[in-house]
């Protein structure tokens, strides 16, 4: 049991240590998606990418906005990254679907993942979209890029980091369901 209370307790710790500007920056890039009638592509691997699947979920079900998790893709990510290379996992599939008024979700509790991070430096440089980032407390590729939001989870252990992430998008959620 002290193993349950610890890791709680980190993640009661990660959720004190949040930027709610940087949240709020987020609701505000996704509520601009939806008035545009634009679509919020979200990707992460591995934990990630089950949290980006989610909140493409909650995005779709409860705030009405069109969203995709792109790692649910699954032949056409793993065509692009075999071909391509793993870098170009969501790059590819995204450089075919992105448009005006769309936004990007990247999670990378690690901040380093190279297919994460192409995909939201051509957001910004190539397609010229929202983009907001979810990642952990280190400095990394991911933070060093120009994101309109960057949500950090404030913990060194994954499993919290994690945990924090899909409460923010949860967060996200209601916020944007409150203002319907």
């Amino acid at each position: 049991m002290d193993a349950i209370r610890k890791h709680l307790m980190e993640v009661e710790e990660a959720m004190t240590l949040l930027n709610h500007e940087e949240i709020e920056k987020a609701v505000r890039v996704l509520q601009v998606v939806k008035k545009m009638s634009g679509a919020v592509y979200v990707f992460g691997n591995g934990g990630s990418h089950a949290t980006a699947s989610h909140f493409a979920n909650d995005l779709m079900k409860a705030c009405r906005i069109r969203a995709v998790g792109v790692g649910d893709m699954t032949p056409t990510v793993s065509a692009w990254a075999n071909d391509m290379g793993a870098e170009s996992g969501f790059y590819g599939p995204l450089s075919e679907m992105v448009k005006n008024y769309d936004a990007l979700v990247g999670i990378s509790c690690s901040g380093n993942s190279r297919n994460v991070v192409r995909a939201l430096q051509a957001g910004r440089d190539e397609w010229n979209v929202l983009c907001v980032g979810m990642t952990g407390p280190d400095d990394s590729l991911v933070s060093a890029l120009d994101l309109d939001a960057l949500v950090r989870a404030m913990a060194n252990d994954i499993r919290v980091q994690e945990d924090v992430h899909l409460m923010v998008c949860h967060a996200i959620v209601r916020q944007i369901q409150a203002e319907m």
